[in-house]
């Protein structure tokens, strides 16, 4: 098959030799593969970070919550009848949070004080809203929370704990009843209660780990003294992404002036938000990168038409046009932008397949943790990629490299062959 003259002559062109010009060339190509590979590393680890905290979020969140607008919810084993009929629901459990002071009981030295949030739960139906009870996110002891509780592997390092050991809680409960024994003339001390420390979890984010205790519904409801009643409700859903349609749902069922109902989005939409924002922001900072690599490729295509402007007024002098001139010129830019996309793609694909082993490599050789995750709760970099992100940096990244070469293309088509003769 026979090739056009202009894509001919710019293969010609470009074939290597040992010169200036082909180094540069091979410059041009280097910055489009590493501007393509970069874009592309960044924007699927951006977007793993993204889909494992949504997959956590969801894991450890509820996907809707139903508050009594009194504050608590006395008649909750109805309310949660009247959300199983919802076809949508998966499941209901009842749940009790608010801040506690908790105190070590070491056996020398002084105590260590907290004041993490309790998560009061009902383990047998908190199994159908979360899996903050799985099995999975236990790593010492065991998974029993009557008379005890579960701390998150931070506290548990904060406060140098051990299963076994006991923490006296000191909760809404005693303040208020040592406040009523003042107003009435008396003085009272009321002994905290005491808790085992039955099991640590690890539920792979920070937040949960470090400000988080577990116990069971019963204690919890003690601890705030809500006799039989709770704060709230926990939904599950089969699909997590109709929160807000299933919410406008249960608010025809329920009457919204006696209860609130929230949703896991409406709870992290900050955090989802400044996510994508800082996706977005970080695609088109690096996309400078790119702009960057144009240049190499703009600066090799004015060297080449310095260098070929005789050879210009020869075509023009046998009849070539302005038009085919600058389609010779700009089907080289074509092909350096085509080549560096095909080994950015290649080596930005292959960065992300061995990812972690160049961490851990690098890690070996410097002793540097490059990503610790003991500060972003990931054990390994996360990466998706994404075929929508893939497809906007070939197309944007192929258009920058063309129109990078348009100009001195431009300025090739417009010599005349006596201009050109001069340069001899």
């Amino acid at each position: 098959m026979k090739l056009p003259f202009e894509l001919a002559l710019a293969l010609r062109y470009l074939r290597p030799k040992r010169t200036f010009v082909s180094v540069i060339t091979l410059i041009s190509i280097v910055g489009v593969t590493l501007g393509v590979a970069v874009l592309i590393i960044v924007m699927s680890v951006m977007s793993g970070f993204d889909l494992l905290l949504r997959e956590r979020l969801l894991n450890f969140n509820y996907h809707i919550k139903v508050f009594a607008k009194n504050r608590v919810m006395t008649d909750y084993n109805e309310v949660r009848d009247k959300l199983l009929q919802n076809e949508s629901v998966k499941g209901v459990a009842p749940f009790v949070i608010g801040p506690v002071l908790i105190e070590t009981q070491p056996n020398e030295g002084s105590s260590q004080i907290s004041t993490p949030m309790v998560r009061g739960l009902d383990i047998d139906l908190e199994r159908t809203v979360s899996s903050l009870v799985s099995s999975n996110s236990l790593v010492e002891g065991e998974m029993d929370l009557s008379g005890g509780l579960l701390v998150g592997s931070e506290i548990r390092s904060q406060l140098n704990l051990k299963v076994g050991d006991y923490l006296a809680v000191h909760s809404p409960r005693s303040f208020h009843r040592i406040r009523e024994s003042q107003e009435e003339g008396k003085e009272a001390v009321l002994l905290p209660d005491d808790f085992e420390v039955r099991g640590v979890m690890d539920l792979g984010l920070h937040g949960f780990n470090a400000n988080f205790i577990l116990t069971s519904l019963e204690n919890a409801q003690d601890f705030f003294d809500l006799g039989d009643a709770v704060h709230a409700l926990s939904v599950k859903l089969e699909d997590a992404s109709l929160a807000e349609i299933t919410r406008r749902q249960l608010l025809d069922t329920l009457p919204s002036s006696e209860y609130r109902i929230i949703t896991w989005e409406d709870e992290n939409s900050q955090m989802l938000e400044a996510l994508q924002v800082e996706r977005n922001v970080m695609f088109y900072l690096l996309f400078f990168v790119m702009i960057v690599a144009a240049f190499g490729i703009t600066s090799s295509q004015i060297t080449f038409v310095v260098q070929r402007t005789p050879e210009i007024g020869t075509l023009k002098a046998l009849g070539a046009n302005g038009g085919q001139i600058m389609r010779v010129f700009l089907s080289q830019s074509f092909l350096v932008a085509l080549l560096g996309l095909v080994f950015g793609f290649g080596f930005g694909l292959l960065a992300l397949e061995f990812r972690n082993e160049f961490l851990a490599f690098m890690r070996d050789l410097s002793g540097f943790e490059i990503f610790p995750a003991s500060i972003y709760g990931f054990q390994a970099l996360p990466a998706e990629i994404v075929t929508s992100d893939l497809i906007k940096i070939g197309i944007g990244s192929f258009f920058i490299c063309i129109l990078a070469g348009f100009l001195p293309a431009w300025n090739a088509s417009r010599l005349r062959p006596v201009e050109a003769f001069r340069h001899e």
